[in-house]
């Protein structure tokens, strides 16, 4: 028999009656350490095995996720999360520059606009967030005619977005610890696994769905800068009308 510290209940059972919470609590101790590092390189489970089946089975993962398989998977969100702050990390120790966007350090325009701008290119493991709304809203827009709404395109969409994050990742470590050059093949291989993806989400080998794909994702990352450009220069006029 267990005393209920939340509840101050004494019980037989092993969760809450009142709120599920179970009653007996694991201490933080060099177990229960090892246990979570344990958890977080697992195969079976957890980001790596997240890692591994994005990468080989994008479209069955996420219809998986949807279907509410989740237990094994690290949610969306937060898959991109970690991909974007590994991405973030490494680019600071390893001083590489990857991405669609370049930003010439030459322009030294101060306008707003141009500010939002260095930062989008300057920190990509941000600003695919941003880009993965879009492109979502893009698929949604070529595959109308499929039965998988907006926010079950994009829970896809995070997560090919993050593997393309780790595969620029990666060409940018091989580009400064090797010196092999393969950031401008990165570019491509990103484009054509994340085409891939979204075709095999919706399990179609057509030709033109392929190309629906490509679209969506360069018509995402247009949307994106656009929308960048319009937020830049609403801000812009906005201070020239309060300066006045």
């Amino acid at each position: 028999m267990d005393r209920n510290k939340i509840h101050d209940e004494t019980t037989t059972d092993k969760f809450c009656s009142n709120c599920g919470h179970p009653l007996a609590f694991q201490r933080i101790d060099k177990s229960y350490i090892i246990e979570e590092l344990s958890n977080i390189i697992n195969l079976k489970k957890g980001f790596f095995y997240t890692v591994k089946e994005v990468y080989i089975r994008p479209g069955k993962t996420a219809k998986k996720f949807t279907n509410g398989e989740r237990k094994r998977f690290v949610k969306p969100v937060v898959f991109l999360i970690i991909c974007s702050l590994l991405y973030t990390i490494s680019k600071y120790f390893f001083n590489y520059e990857l991405g669609y966007i370049n930003y010439n350090d030459k322009f030294t325009d101060p306008s707003v606009t141009v500010k939002m701008f260095k930062w989008f290119a300057e920190n990509y493991g941000y600003s695919n967030i941003l880009m993965a709304i879009f492109i979502a809203f893009w698929v949604k827009i070529f595959f109308r005619k499929s039965v998988y709404n907006y926010f079950e395109i994009l829970i896809l969409v995070f997560y090919i977005t993050g593997v393309s994050t780790l595969i620029y990742t990666l060409s940018g470590i091989f580009d400064t610890t090797i010196g092999i050059n393969v950031s401008q093949f990165s570019l491509y291989l990103s484009l054509l696994y994340t085409s891939w993806s979204i075709a095999n989400f919706f399990e179609t080998k057509k030709k033109l769905h392929f190309v629906k794909a490509v679209l969506s994702h360069l018509f995402g990352l247009a949307t994106s800068i656009l929308m960048l450009l319009a937020i830049g220069n609403g801000l812009e006029l906005l201070i020239k009308v309060i300066s006045i």
